[in-house]
């Protein structure tokens, strides 16, 4: 089985830093991979193993998240046999169709795929509608919320926890796959696999993005206007100071 593997990298939550002007300040941020692709990365290395088959990860995004190498072994060291990626500094990446339209390209230029696999959603935005919106885009069978794949030949008995009742579907292949961060608990590699990791092939496709609107609009800021907190000190005896409090209350509006 041909698994290909879709990771996104992202910022490091925890290294995040907001601004007095409350922004975020991302630009010294270490990257790493998106929480919920280390789950889907996980199963296809077990698909892989079961089926003898290979896994290659498929990541889109930037120079600045895609050129490190750091990041690069990362991946690789988590099942992936080679990885591919899809650099663009012309394009944000932060729309989910645009990113399911880059993947959708690239893969369309593999051979023999049988699989696709994807996180639940990411870990910066939780869409959780690449994966759908990637398998719409390729006419492929595509199910979310995966927990557990078993292959079975030309298809694969898929199943998806609901919250009272477990869903079982065959699914006919080539189909796309967005795994639940239930399936599976991501092994840490070992230092053979970071080690291997380096020896293993990178490949910068050349995908055609001109499909892709460069200067898609993008919510800069999702907050309510902050307030300076007031104070009002009423002082005197009860009775004077509910009258004080009665009155500002009533100036106020409140």
């Amino acid at each position: 089985m041909k698994i290909i593997t879709c990771c996104k990298v992202v910022p490091d939550e925890e290294q995040i830093k907001v601004l007095p002007n409350r922004e975020l300040a991302l630009d010294d941020v270490p990257a790493k991979i998106s929480q919920y692709d280390l789950n889907a990365l996980e199963a296809a290395k077990k698909l892989s193993a079961e089926t003898k088959g290979s896994v290659t990860a498929l990541s889109v995004g930037s120079s600045k998240a895609l050129d490190a190498t750091k990041i690069r072994k990362d991946i690789l060291s988590r099942g992936a046999n080679d990885l591919k990626l899809v650099i663009s500094d012309d394009h944000s990446f932060s729309d989910s169709f645009e990113t399911a339209k880059a993947l959708a390209a690239a893969i369309r230029e593999q051979e023999e795929v049988d699989l696709v696999l994807c996180g639940t959603g990411s870990s910066d935005l939780y869409n959780q509608v690449t994966g759908i919106q990637l398998g719409t885009l390729l006419d492929w069978p595509t199910l979310n919320n995966v927990t557990s794949i078993q292959p079975n030949g030309d298809t694969v008995l898929v199943e998806r926890t609901l919250e009272n009742s477990t869903e079982v579907f065959e699914v006919a292949l080539p189909a796309v796959l967005s795994v639940s961060s239930e399936i599976n608990v991501p092994t840490v590699p070992a230092m053979r696999d970071i080690m291997q990791a380096g020896k293993k092939p990178v490949a910068v496709l050349t995908t055609d993005l001109a499909d892709l609107n460069a200067s898609a609009s993008t919510l800069e800021q999702l907050a309510p206007e902050q307030q300076e907190r007031r104070q009002e000190i009423i002082e005197g005896d009860n009775e004077e100071a509910v009258d004080a409090l009665v009155a500002f209350l009533k100036k106020e509006a409140l």
